[in-house]
């Protein structure tokens, strides 16, 4: 069997994708003694490992009713059965929220940058000369920098409070006797829509150039 060392930012779903493995429970259930009972919760440097010997994963059991457990009923066989992480939390909905979030702090900042820039260079008459656009650019690549170092970290601190958040759920779902489905699914940070802003031509100029720059 091979072996995979977790890497900081890595999950399972993650983890199965990139090692080519179908349904991420089945890495989950090989290396379960590794993991722990909160598959959520895998830690950088733990070796996982994966290949052919690599067991299915137990089938998922249907959810009774609201009501108590009735007599011979069939029961989850743990809550990730019953609320997957990938279901609770949404990396693309995450990222959608990041960058538009980010967007409206940045572009009112490169707005009044640029504006002082181009003044600058106007009342040196180099509007027109290859140091304004380089200078200019030098402004975007310093922005950009800083605002993606922002977007990365605030995905990190909304996951994380999503892992607390559904380690609860798993704590409060174990406890309960007839183990009812929480009434929570989804963890929805901001709101989901592509990244804009009414700024000013500079500002909207600078949102465009960082678009195109991360998706080169």
């Amino acid at each position: 069997m091979a072996v995979y060392i977790v890497k900081p930012g890595d999950t399972l779903s993650g983890i199965a994708k990139k090692l080519g493995i179908p349904n991420w429970r089945t890495l989950y259930e090989t290396n379960k003694s590794v993991i722990g009972s909160n598959y959520n919760l895998i830690r950088t440097g733990q070796q996982l490992t994966y290949g052919d010997s690599t067991p299915q994963p137990a089938p998922e059991t249907p959810v009774v009713g609201t009501g108590g457990a009735e007599a011979g009923a069939a029961q989850p066989i743990d809550f990730g059965a019953v609320l997957p992480w990938e279901q609770y939390f949404n990396p693309e909905l995450v990222q959608g929220s990041a960058e538009e979030a980010f967007a409206r702090y940045y572009a009112p900042i490169a707005q009044q940058r640029q504006e002082e820039l181009e003044g600058s260079m106007a009342n040196r008459g180099l509007m027109r000369s290859g140091i304004r656009e380089k200078s200019l650019l030098d402004l975007y690549n310093q922005m950009g920098q800083e605002h993606q170092k922002g977007i990365e970290a605030d995905i990190l601190q909304q996951k994380s409070m999503a892992q607390e958040d559904y380690a609860r759920m798993q704590e409060l779902y174990e406890k309960s006797s007839g183990k009812q489905k929480p009434a929570t699914t989804a963890y929805t940070p901001y709101k989901v829509e592509r990244p804009k802003t009414d700024a000013g031509i500079y500002g909207s100029s600078y949102i465009d150039w960082l678009n195109r720059a991360i998706r080169k």
